[in-house]
């Protein structure tokens, strides 16, 4: 702690002695040497534990022994409190063989009342090298707490890996099932319903993505006022009636490069928990935004982020007047296995740090029990709001505009996927080869290569993964047709690949297979 010159450096003392002189030469002796100590001198155990109840104390100074209570006593209350508080023996009393012993007991020091000059040279260095420890368990906290989000992050993308693989499989079967057969009533409802079902659950799996920080979702300049203008009707449709939802929206904010439907995914999340924590009660949850510069001296408390850099952000706050938390609660709300609630909230607070994460941003919660809560989210704003990313053409394409004649290779570990895909290419004409992993893709290539026209591959298998496999088949041939599909982004997977390779995106329809292999065709007929 840096003390400006001339100024007193404060500190929080409790004294455990029984005599009061003495105690008043120890505070004399500290204030000659530049401190402005605030204490309270206790001599018996139920004056400690109160002095302990209190408040928290910089520094405890203790005799060693008393009438009616000793420094061993007051040492094993800090400690079973978990304290972690510099204690410091002063004592006229203490012979070597029992300082040594405290010191292992886990005293920090001992000073005589026959020579307190050194008192202050040993308060001193207690207090630093407890700044020093309080330092070292948080950054040993945020290790632990990154090695946590690391590994909750590639057990969310495994899973949604896994997810889109079986979506792939119903998408396409259900959406192929109701365009071939045009089936009647009720059947045609029931199709639709598992693909609706099944384009939900796709914004599940990017939900997880998110949360792993793997998200890079539709990248556009999005504004935030306006993203909460356009969904304030389904929020407050959300909420129950009793509380009163107001919103304080700044105009013109600048643009932030964002997927908006993530952004509302966020402000839902965030609102919601704020409904949650009021209950059946009356209340309001206020929602807000602003646009501000960014410094770590201007704003009091911790983000919850990687490393955010001064600039400046556009901030959406979301406050609640509900029942709130205490502190050792704040920092584990983020945990997708930690609630205050009943089960089955879903990801909630998880998922809106993962969209934070996700878009270079950061987060920062206030509470106290009582008092409701705040959650303040930063997300960096852009000066000069760049052209949005076009939409791909969502035209319905004739049967006959897709058909074609040649053989595609399938390389896919999962069978339901490879069978949806099957399905999809034979309906248009196109002969099919399928492989369940990436070495017998590529011993299948190599004897077929002349046939095939395009591979349809996946990014992650095992034996041998997507980026290996097409390696493997551009050494065989240099412009094969590649097709690589993945539940990650397209620019997530594309920059892994050396050549040139087109992208679709699990889980997919069997329109949007058909399309961009027709596409891919298209752009350069080839002749064996």
């Amino acid at each position: 702690m840096q003390i400006a010159p001339g100024t007193k450096e404060p500190l929080n003392l409790l004294i455990v002695e029984d005599s009061e002189e003495d105690a008043e030469l120890a505070i004399l002796e500290l204030e000659r040497a530049g401190f402005s100590p605030v204490y309270r001198r206790v001599e018996t155990p139920d004056q400690m534990k109160a002095a302990l109840d209190e408040r928290p104390w910089d520094l405890v100074l203790s005799d060693y022994s008393m009438p009616h209570f000793s420094m061993a006593s007051a040492l094993s209350m800090v400690q079973e409190r978990g304290l972690d508080v510099p204690f410091v023996i002063v004592s006229a009393t203490i012979g070597e063989e029992a300082a040594v012993n405290a010191m292992k007991a886990g005293a920090r020091d001992f000073v005589t009342k026959h020579n307190l000059s050194r008192l202050a040279a040993a308060v001193r260095r207690e207090l630093r090298e407890s700044d020093l420890r309080r330092e070292r368990r948080r950054l040993e906290e945020q290790l632990r707490q990154a090695q946590k989000l690391e590994s909750l992050g590639l057990l969310a993308g495994g899973i949604a890996h896994d997810f889109n693989n079986l979506l792939t499989g119903m998408l396409g079967n259900a959406s192929l099932a109701l365009d071939t057969w045009n089936p009647p009533e009720p059947a045609r409802s029931m199709l639709q319903d598992v693909i609706n079902a099944s384009e939900r659950a796709a914004d599940l799996t990017r939900q997880l993505l998110a949360y792993a920080g793997k998200g890079r979702f539709f990248i556009q300049p999005v504004d935030v006022s306006e993203v909460v203008r356009e969904m304030s009707t389904l929020i407050r449709a959300s909420i129950s009636k009793k509380i009163e939802l107001i919103f304080n929206l700044e105009d013109h904010l600048p643009s932030i490069e964002a997927d908006s439907s993530q952004i509302q995914q966020l402000v839902m999340n965030l609102v919601l928990n704020g409904a949650e924590a009021i209950g059946d009660e009356s209340g309001a949850v206020v929602v807000t935004t602003s646009v501000a510069e960014f410094d770590r001296r201007s704003f009091h408390g911790d983000f919850v982020s990687d490393e955010v850099g001064p600039g400046k952000y556009v901030f959406l706050e979301v406050q609640d007047t509900g029942c709130g938390m205490d502190e050792p609660t704040i920092p584990q709300i983020f945990d997708p296995f930690f609630t205050t609630k009943f089960t089955g909230r879903g990801l909630g607070l998880a998922a809106a740090i993962g969209i934070v994460r996700g878009h270079k941003g950061a987060i920062q919660v206030t509470s106290a029990p009582g008092q409701g809560s705040t959650f303040r989210v930063m997300l960096p704003a852009k000066e000069a709001a760049r052209a949005a990313v076009p939409v791909l053409n969502q035209r319905a394409t004739a049967a006959q505009e897709l058909s074609g004649t040649g053989a595609v290779l399938l390389i896919d570990d999962e069978y339901v996927v490879r069978r949806a895909a099957r399905n999809t290419l034979e309906r248009y004409g196109y002969t099919v080869f399928e492989a369940p992993d990436g070495r017998s893709g590529v011993e299948m290539f190599e004897r077929l290569h002349h046939k095939i026209l395009v591979v349809l591959l996946d990014l992650a298998m095992p034996v041998m993964d997507g980026k290996e496999t097409y390696q493997e088949l551009i050494r065989i041939r240099p412009e094969v047709k590649v097709i690589v599909s993945s539940g990650y982004e397209e620019d997530q997977v594309v920059q892994q690949f050396t050549g040139k390779v087109e992208f679709i995106k699990k889980p997919y329809t069997y329109l949007k297979l058909a399309e961009k292999v027709k596409e891919l065709l298209a752009e350069k007929a080839r002749t064996f």
